[in-house]
């Protein structure tokens, strides 16, 4: 087949798991003999061009990851989404794809995947591994809100009513269809099909992991310990990460004279005022010799940090579609112990593949933990139970068989179309 994925953001650059998830489902299937192209955006490219013949990143986001500009919306907008437009039909027209498949769309116009169902009828597919359909679009987002300063909020209101009268006129966003959809958990998928965002045909189609880099570097490290239960938390500095109750909850150790049989890892960066609180609630529970901040480290040495460790936190507090960082610690033998937010639920079973807490429950967390403490047999019950489930059911090489059948069966289908038999209709 020849595939044509679309998607806002893709690694290096990436922000999430689900990027990471379009690199690696288009890396195998091109091992599988398939053409994949990747159109996505020039983010952190900073001027300068990746050599990649099977990626293009020449697309405009609709606005900064982490700062929107307003001024961008009268000024740049309509150029950049011409622009988009153009470097969409231009990749269709070179490559004649088979099927487009819309992975990510944060940040990214929806105007991109409605020219593609207009162009490609019957040709266009959705991995759906986050909200996106049902998020308010970013630029109705800032314009409907209102300053938090007061002068800004002067300056601002008439611009706002401008750009909402010019949105509502161009009737953007415009709305998909979602012809062929599937998502990364059955929670996604009954958010969005509750929301009318999806048609009631949508499948669910698991994601996964390639298991074997945490495998082995699990036989390499061994069982090693300064006799402290070894904490570890992998992903983005974010308040809706939820670091914060994991650091509550060595407070809390703390208090209880346990300060000496626990520590706590942090891999990972991101917004400077949190991590700025972050460090401040550790000088304050005076927990500095518990926990360290080893910042953000390449996705490729994540399997050789993981085996370090006893305990992997999932600490979220919104409504996770489904966190491959808990099937990499699973895969690499940690217990793990994690709130049962969005998709989560279907993957976590406590007491059976780990212990859960409420989200923000800090006294919860440090319970869990305080349970694992001098309970290694509690610990390896969980972790082997947990591994077992990702090699069953959350492997990457799963997931490509699952979606390249899904795939082939809506090609096939369009190809009966047009030849003029009866299409089979493949259930997802």
């Amino acid at each position: 087949m020849r595939l044509l994925f679309l998607s806002s953001l893709y690694p290096p650059h990436e922000i999430g798991g689900y990027e990471q998830w379009c690199q690696e489902v288009a890396v195998r299937l091109r091992e599988r003999g398939h053409r994949v192209q990747v159109l996505t955006s020039r983010h952190g490219l900073d001027g300068s061009r990746l050599s990649e013949p099977d990626v293009t990143r020449t697309l405009h986001l609709q606005a900064d990851v982490h700062h929107y500009q307003p001024a961008d919306f009268f000024l740049k907008r309509a150029r950049q989404e011409q622009w988009n437009e153009r470097e969409l039909r231009r990749t269709v027209d070179e490559l004649n794809p088979d099927l487009t498949v819309i992975w990510g769309m944060w940040d990214l116009s929806h105007e991109l995947p409605h020219h593609a169902e207009q162009w490609l009828p019957g040709r266009v597919a959705y991995y759906i591994s986050s909200y996106w359909p049902n998020d308010l679009d970013i630029h109705r987002d800032y314009w409907r809100l209102p300053a938090q300063r007061t002068l800004t909020e002067l300056v601002k209101k008439p611009l706002r009513s401008a750009a909402l009268a010019q949105l509502d006129r161009e009737g953007y966003p415009q709305q998909l269809r979602f012809e062929h959809a599937v998502c990364c958990s059955q929670y996604v998928r009954t958010t969005l099909v509750k929301a009318g965002k999806l048609p009631a045909h949508a499948g669910v189609l698991l994601g996964g992991i390639d298991p074997e880099p945490f495998l082995e570097s699990r036989m390499r490290v061994g069982e090693t310990t300064d006799g402290r239960l070894r904490l570890l938390f992998v992903g983005s500095l974010l308040p809706h990460k939820g670091i914060h109750t994991a650091i509550e909850a060595l407070g809390l150790l703390r208090q209880r004279g346990l300060s000496e049989r626990v520590s706590l890892t942090i891999l990972g960066s991101g917004h400077p005022d949190y991590e700025a609180r972050l460090r401040k609630m550790v000088a304050e529970l005076g927990i500095g010799d518990q926990v360290r901040f080893a910042g953000r480290v390449p996705r490729s040495e994540i399997p050789d940090w993981m085996p370090r460790f006893d305990v992997f936190l999932f600490t979220s507090i919104w409504a996770e579609p489904m966190a491959r960082t808990v099937m990499e610690a699973m895969a690499a033998g940690l217990a793990v112990i994690g709130t049962e937010v969005g998709g989560q639920a279907e993957m976590l079973c406590p007491g059976q593949n780990a212990l859960t807490f409420e989200a923000e429950n800090a006294s919860a967390l440090a319970a869990q933990i305080e349970t694992l403490i001098p309970n290694p047999e509690l610990r390896a019950s969980l972790a082997r139970s947990g591994q077992d489930m990702v090699l069953k059911q959350f492997t990457l090489n799963r997931m490509v068989n699952d979606l390249e059948a899904w795939l082939t069966g809506i090609a096939a289908g369009q190809t009966a179309q047009k030849e003029g038999q009866p299409a089979r209709r493949k259930v997802s």
